[in-house]
């Protein structure tokens, strides 16, 4: 297993994270949600250069012909790459996770069954 290398200043980089977010990419987007690592605090980096990402869910209005379709996961949502954003000389990338049914009740269902933190950045 890899060890992860957690980022000391977890709240400096969030708050950095959602300003560029909000600034560069949420206008595309009504809701959107925040989960995963930099929603959790444990926002790092590999040993083996891999790295967390940034994840975020929403529903766009529209699809941008930049992002990167991933795939469909878990039964509830379609990926996209969206973009990156550098912390620390590490670019880390930015998952758009686009629920399948257009809502967000598998995600509020999925967080309270697996204790996620979803945070609503707009």
């Amino acid at each position: 297993m890899m060890t992860k290398i957690i980022y000391p200043n977890q709240k400096e980089i969030h708050d950095k994270i959602i300003n560029i977010l909000i600034k560069k990419y949420l206008s595309k987007f009504g809701e959107v949600y925040l989960i995963g690592s930099l929603a959790n605090g444990n926002f790092g980096k590999y040993e083996n250069q891999e790295v967390s990402d940034i994840d975020i869910v929403a529903i766009p209005k529209k699809l941008d012909e930049k992002w990167i379709y991933e795939g469909e996961f878990h039964g509830w949502h379609k990926k996209y790459k969206i973009g990156e954003i550098e912390i620390e000389n590490t670019f880390h990338p930015i998952s758009l996770m686009i629920p399948l049914k257009d809502n967000f009740k598998d995600l509020f269902k999925l967080g309270k069954k697996l204790n996620w933190k979803v945070e609503k950045i707009k």
